[in-house]
């Protein structure tokens, strides 16, 4: 018997949005080093980057460096 999917609502995106590939960024080596190989060759991994969304969350217990390394700016909080 198949499970059900549950796919939580994300604030900005919809079901509509024909997204193949979500990204999650949470601004520390390994998510940079990912995202970084990720966008700086999209077509080598086969990510349509019309298709692709990037998901941040800052949990707090970042370093105050990290925000000015990333170049984050003021995502609105």
């Amino acid at each position: 018997m198949p499970r059900p999917t549950y796919t939580p609502p994300l604030p900005g995106l919809s079901s509509d949005d024909n997204l193949d590939t979500v990204i999650n960024w949470g601004a520390g080596a390994d998510s940079t080093a990912y995202i970084t190989k990720m966008l700086t060759a999209p077509e080598a991994h086969g990510i349509d980057l019309d298709r692709t969304a990037v998901l941040y969350m800052a949990a707090g217990s970042e370093w105050p460096e990290t925000r000015l390394l990333a170049d984050i700016g003021n995502p609105g909080y």
